[in-house]
């Protein structure tokens, strides 16, 4: 997952149960920043919210969704404590309805 600004690549590891996080150099090279936990258990899927502020992590066998603070100047996670409990999550996609965007799993 790029983030919006393309400054950031985060990707899931779903056998460590974490996302790592590199920046994207003007040449396009990855800098590794580091990596977060998901705090759940097979990252399944990752999304980004629109506006860029949240990182959504579907646990595949954990039964959850996840959230993380995005700081979009650094490009590092920060764990919200909230947990969405659901059934084997496999993707988050948001969608629009014209007047807000709400998430649909």
């Amino acid at each position: 997952m790029v983030s919006r600004d393309g400054h950031f690549l985060y990707a899931a590891n779903r056998l460590h149960n974490s996302i790592a996080v590199f920046a994207i150099d003007s040449d396009g090279r990855l800098t590794r920043l580091g990596e977060a936990m998901t705090e759940g258990d097979y990252p399944n899927h990752i999304v980004i919210a629109p506006g860029g502020r949240t990182l959504y992590v579907c646990n595949q066998r954990s039964d959850q969704i996840t959230s993380f603070r995005v700081n979009k100047s650094t490009g590092r996670l920060a764990f919200t404590g909230r947990y969405q409990h659901l059934g084997t999550p496999m993707c988050l996609v948001f969608l629009h309805d014209g007047s807000s965007v709400r998430p649909s799993i």
